[in-house]
């Protein structure tokens, strides 16, 4: 190992985060989610505050208007959300909004922005300042997250700002400073090009608006520099991860830019965003997903779990292996974000209006590859199918903190079993069985693996499946407590009960070590008889002798992993490179330079790679 002195090395160098394929996400609607005020002369004195009236419906029967939650209501459930599970939070937008309606809506979701320095005051407490650096609340959210474990996750929008209200239109302030305005916009803050009407031309998704929405015009460098010193003032104030809206009325260049100013400026940082619909079987989104340094979030499996259940599409369980089959397309599928509701779309329940086939969804979102993300109720059964369950409907007020309830118990038993079963975070996917209506598959990574048997029909189904990539043994069910055996990689004769999930686990030994890195690569299309290892210059990685590299975990065609347990006594520079072991002894390296990257003493980090080819 090459060593570096401490006074080369700082702290902030190995700012990486734990990896985030083992978060579990939970997302909610700050104002839909609990009204911490007790006092009713409070409560209208934070209403009423500097703002006009009629914003407010303490009756939760105008569904456009603010119905009360706030910060608080959200440090006052912590604990619900810890028992539940949760490891990451991620709120709607916290900046302040233009306080106004617009037909009949207010901005209680969080996407008309005011001013990005500044905290949402309907959020806070009567008399606090709701600049940034001032929010006691905020700082209290954050602190008490963090002491239960959970990250704080912030909903960053980029691309626009506020619609017209009352003729005033895209107006924005830096901490209470005026800096632009659509209708006075001598400093070109904004496109002014109308509205998008071709919902496949890359251009109109730029540069257009969408419902009417003033769209920042993200070549003026001024705007630029305001939008990136925004969002590190909120990276400074604790927040861990980032959402980001509205990729793709956005420039790949643009979010090149953006992405590597946050990682410079919080290093390690994850960030995931919204391209709106994507498939994996459409270029564009997928350019997007590999190209801007960060995660989506994953739209084509949550239509294939839809679809599935609600028979929308035939196929059923196809459906979902239709998507997961083109995961060798993206450099790191199992970092997408996968969910099955959320804020822009009917809730599940709306479209399949039947508790056991949610709970069967369930299991789904929570085995398959990628970073699960719950909406906020989900987990009470928490819906309203008013007009379809579109939006408004799918926000109503959370209602429910029944922790002993089905549902709850139910998500609480797969989040546990998420956190403690690496192969659910970094596993391979094998199908053993599939048909429309029954899906037998395994994750596998070393020597831990989960099985998971869905059956949505109403009838039972008779397994008898072989090539299961389960450990021979006699296992108990997790969620049913039903006992079953497998024996030379078969199940043989079994029952699964219509509408009902099996998920049994076998818990290998995780790598254990002062410090354990995460190492993955993509960009090899592996061949059968080829296989992935790492070599480098130190004990762990073989010292550069190729027969002694670290062998890799399989995950997809195009992706390998592998965890590495290091002991070193300081930090220090580790050289490196990837290889492919084929079956005539003939190694494949890497193209031309070695790599090379600092590594702290101690802690857990990740590090993502592509191939280097003379290509």
């Amino acid at each position: 190992m090459s060593s570096l002195s401490a006074s080369d090395l700082t702290k902030g160098l190995f700012d990486s985060p734990v990896d985030f394929r083992s978060e579990v996400i939970y997302f909610l609607i700050v104002d839909r989610f609990y009204d911490a005020t007790s006092d009713e002369e409070e409560r209208q004195g934070v209403w009423d505050r500097g703002s006009k009236e009629g914003l407010y419906d303490k009756t939760w029967t105008q569904w456009g208007k603010y119905w009360g939650g706030n910060l608080l209501g959200v440090v006052e459930k912590i604990p619900y959300l810890k028992e539940l599970g949760v490891t990451a939070l991620w709120l709607s937008p916290l900046f302040e909004q233009v306080d106004d309606m617009q037909y009949d809506r207010a901005p209680m979701h969080g996407y008309w922005t005011k001013d990005f320095k500044r905290i949402n005051p309907r959020f806070l407490p009567t008399g606090e300042l709701n600049s940034l650096s001032n929010s006691s609340t905020l700082r209290r959210l954050i602190d008490e997250l963090h002491a239960n474990g959970i990250k704080l996750v912030l909903d960053v929008v980029c691309n626009h700002s506020s619609p017209d209200v009352n003729g005033s239109k895209g107006v924005v302030l830096d901490d209470g400073k005026p800096l632009a305005d659509f209708n006075l916009d001598d400093k070109c803050f904004y496109y002014h090009e109308g509205e998008i009407t071709d919902w496949e031309d890359e251009y109109q998704l730029i540069h257009l608006e969408m419902m009417g929405l003033a769209t920042f015009n993200e070549r003026n460098v001024d705007y630029r520099n305001y939008i990136k010193s925004a969002i590190q003032m909120w990276l400074d104030s604790g927040v861990d991860a980032l959402r980001v809206d509205t990729l793709k009325h956005m420039p790949i260049w643009f979010w090149q830019e953006f992405t590597t100013a946050m990682k410079a400026h919080k290093p390690g940082l994850f960030m995931f965003g919204e391209y709106g619909f994507s498939k994996p079987w459409e270029q564009r989104s997928v350019e997007y997903a590999n190209n801007i340094g960060m995660s989506i979030l994953d739209f084509g499996l949550c239509d294939g779990i839809r679809f599935c259940f609600s028979g929308q599409e035939p196929g059923g369980f196809h459906q979902v292996e239709r998507v997961l089959a083109y995961d060798n397309v993206y450099h790191r599928a199992n970092e997408l974000v996968t969910f099955i509701d959320n804020h822009d779309m009917p809730r599940f329940l709306s479209i399949v209006p039947d508790s056991r086939k949610l709970d069967l969804a369930l299991v789904l979102l929570s085995t398959l590859r990628g970073v699960p993300c719950l909406f906020y109720g989900t987990e009470q059964y928490l819906n309203n199918g008013t007009n379809g369950g579109e939006d408004p409907y799918n926000r109503p007020m959370m209602d429910s903190w029944d922790t002993r309830s089905h549902s709850f118990l139910l998500v609480q038993a797969l989040l546990k079993l998420r956190r403690s079963n690496q192969a659910l975070a970094l596993g391979s996917h094998h199908t053993a069985w599939i048909n429309d209506d029954f899906y037998l598959f395994t994750r596998n990574f070393r020597d831990s693996a989960v099985m998971v048997m869905v059956n949505k029909s109403d009838h039972d189904h008779v397994v008898d499946a072989q090539d299961i990539q389960m450990p021979d043994g006699t296992y108990q069910c997790l969620l049913t407590g039903y006992p079953l055996t497998i024996r030379a990689g078969r199940l043989f004769d079994y029952t699964v009960h219509g509408n009902s999930a099996m998920v049994i686990s076998c818990e290998g030994r995780p790598v254990e070590a002062p410090l354990v890195v995460v190492f993955q690569i993509n960009g090899f299309a592996t061949q059968p008889g080829q296989s992935l290892a790492i070599v480098g210059d130190c004990d762990e990685l073989g010292n550069w002798d190729h027969a002694k590299a670290y062998g890799m975990e399989y995950v997809n065609d195009n992706t390998w992993v592998a965890t590495v347990g290091f002991h070193p006594d300081q930090a220090f520079l580790l050289n490196y490179k990837f290889i492919v072991r084929q079956a005539n002894g003939e190694p494949i390296v890497e193209y031309l330079i070695n790599r090379r990257t600092m590594l702290p003493q101690s802690g857990r980090i990740a590090i993502d790679c592509f191939w280097n080819s003379n290509n």
